[in-house]
């Protein structure tokens, strides 16, 4: 048998996996400080989207699915499900005041994949009465938005949201 001698596999193999090695360690970690800045930005474009009843602007940051807990349930609703809970939810309404009552606090892992914003707000609202006319409905939101970080944009994940009558 006539074998050429090739070079050996143990050096070449360990070569490759130092180099892959060193190439995720010597990523730069992410600007949590930016990041945080990017998910405030997402609370204020929730805010305004809220205010436009745009039920697209507020499923834009929303992966497949959401869990949601309040009132002492859990559940997990759709894209899909939103946009028709979000169509109920704003038709005929008008948001007189939709505004943060204290500033809002975000968090972001250190590696830059998870984020959190507790968020405190007041609601005014005008919606239909069922008779033809229209209600008022007022209330205080404090709650929390978690994301994940996917595919370099910010996505919910999940939120608790708490109600209760105007201070």
């Amino acid at each position: 048998m006539n074998r050429r001698p090739g070079p050996p596999a143990a050096p070449l193999l360990a070569a490759v996996l130092t180099a892959l090695l060193l190439a995720g360690c010597c990523e730069e970690p992410p600007d949590v400080d930016q990041e945080k800045i990017e998910l405030l930005q997402v609370h204020l474009a929730d805010i305004q989207a809220h205010k436009d009843r745009d039920v697209e602007g507020l499923l834009r940051t929303v992966g497949p699915d959401l869990r949601m807990v309040r009132d002492g349930a859990v559940t997990v609703r759709t894209k899909d499900e939103l946009a028709a809970r979000f169509r109920e939810v704003f038709a005929g309404a008008e948001y007189l005041v939709y505004e943060d009552l204290q500033v809002p606090h975000a968090e972001v892992s250190d590696d830059g994949t998870m984020g959190w914003v507790i968020s405190r707000m007041r609601i005014e609202r005008l919606e239909p009465d069922g008779a033809g006319g229209r209600s008022s409905e007022s209330s205080v939101y404090a709650g929390i938005m978690t994301y994940r970080k996917v595919g370099g944009r910010w996505q919910k994940t999940a939120n608790v949201s708490t109600f209760a009558p105007p201070e």
